[in-house]
């Protein structure tokens, strides 16, 4: 169901649009060549990524590198649709054998019909939220961290290994809000934005509900406390996410295949992070983790990207990626006309904390439905980690412990 717009107010967000992508571009492009061009003096990028090295600081350097790279990639990939949209239209004049070919002003409003299509939330998404969170929003993770130290059930140390716990369990807490995210509507409603781009792009990583940063701090934060991570390591651990974050973002005009190789084994790539934007009935609800893989294969939820499915970006139900109201404020729209049509009590507040898609009356359009009526026909398709923990270790491990007690008994 689309969420309809007056005709007056399109006009004024598209015009909206055309200083808000102008103000962003010339941001970025002006950025990038100030920063290659001072890099070549010895400065700019080079200094960023030498002196953490110099300091063995060395996720600093990586992380450095991975923030140039995501604004090369956020310019190659516009530039790639607009000379891929232009070549496409000289393509179909040439097959329909029109010997009159279009004007410059018919190629320009062509591709920008595409611009638009695929960038024009995004971009609206980082401006609201960046004004927005200059009035009301602050920095939850800062705010709640002191209070919820008190009631660590033990402390670590700063030694490496007691970083790469803290890591597991950031990636732990992570995985907890962002599969909560998916599967109670009320906090769906808050996230849904992030997914109702049609294309995968890294400026997808820009659109965010201003409001979901309270929903995830307040999950986030006492399970990292409770499990001892320090406030400190949890600012460290935010950069790095954050950034892996946004990078893996990038859409197949920048890495065609994403899967990075032998690397889809250890880390989330490009390609498990396009995934859980499908809205395939196979990878729905899929692979939620941000960096390490880890959770997602303990709880069954790693889906790999499976060429015989191509990814369709996107939220399942009908919707006009351009209008900015549709897609960012939709789901809430929707969620409070399902809540006043509802009867009774029960069922309003059935409709606020159950999966998206649930009604009183059938639970099938729900994405554990969905998926599953999917895998029935197609089982092989969605062999993951969950076949294995269901039907070996676990199954293994409680037939031990079964026979074990068996012959504790008769001793």
């Amino acid at each position: 169901m689309k969420i309809p717009i007056g005709k007056y107010y399109k006009y004024l967000e598209n015009a909206v649009f055309i200083l808000v992508a102008a103000t962003i571009l010339y941001g970025l492009v002006e950025g990038f060549s100030t920063s290659v061009w001072t890099s070549l003096m010895g400065k700019g990028y080079v200094d960023k990524l030498v002196t953490p090295l110099m300091k063995k600081a060395y996720y600093k350097s990586v992380l450095a590198l991975l923030s140039m790279a995501t604004t090369f990639f956020i310019l190659l990939e516009l530039t790639r649709l607009i000379i891929g949209e232009y070549r496409k239209l000289n393509k179909q004049s040439k097959a329909s054998n029109n010997t009159a070919s279009y004007s410059g002003v018919a190629k320009f409003i062509f591709v920008w019909k595409h611009v638009v299509h695929r960038y024009k939330s995004n971009f609206l998404s980082k401006i609201f939220n960046e004004y927005l969170s200059k009035v009301i929003v602050i920095f939850v993770y800062a705010l709640w961290m002191p209070y919820f130290e008190k009631y660590a059930l033990f402390s670590i140390g700063n030694q490496w290994y007691w970083w790469i716990y803290a890591y597991f369990i950031w990636e732990l807490s992570y995985w907890v809000w962002h599969y909560t995210a998916h599967r109670i509507r009320i906090l769906w409603c808050l996230h849904s934005p992030h997914h109702a781009p049609s294309e995968m792009n890294l400026t997808v990583a820009w659109v965010h509900f201003f409001a979901e940063g309270y929903y995830t701090a307040l999950i986030q934060v006492p399970i990292l406390m409770m499990l001892g991570v320090k406030p400190a390591m949890v600012l460290v651990i935010l950069v790095i996410d954050g950034t892996w974050g946004t990078f893996i973002h990038t859409g197949e005009r920048s890495f065609k295949n994403g899967r990075f190789g032998l690397l889809q084994h250890m880390v989330i790539t490009p390609s498990h992070h396009r995934v859980h934007h499908g809205k395939n009935p196979l990878y729905i609800d899929t692979n939620f983790c941000v960096l390490i893989p880890f959770w997602d294969w303990l709880f069954g939820t790693l889906q790999p990207e499976r060429k015989e499915v191509k990814i369709e970006y996107g939220i399942t139900r009908e919707m006009d990626v351009t209008n900015f109201v549709d897609f960012y404020f939709g789901e809430c729209i929707l969620l409070i006309k399902d809540v006043k049509s509802a009867k009774g009590l029960k069922n309003k507040l059935l409709y606020l904390f159950m999966p998206p898609g649930w009604s009183p009356e059938s639970r099938q359009k729900t994405a554990s439905v969905v998926r599953s009526s999917f895998l029935k026909e197609h089982p092989k398709l969605g062999e993951t980690s969950r076949r294995f923990l269901n039907f070996g270790v676990w199954k293994t491990g409680l037939r031990s412990f079964g026979n074990f007690r068996e012959g504790s008994m008769k001793t």
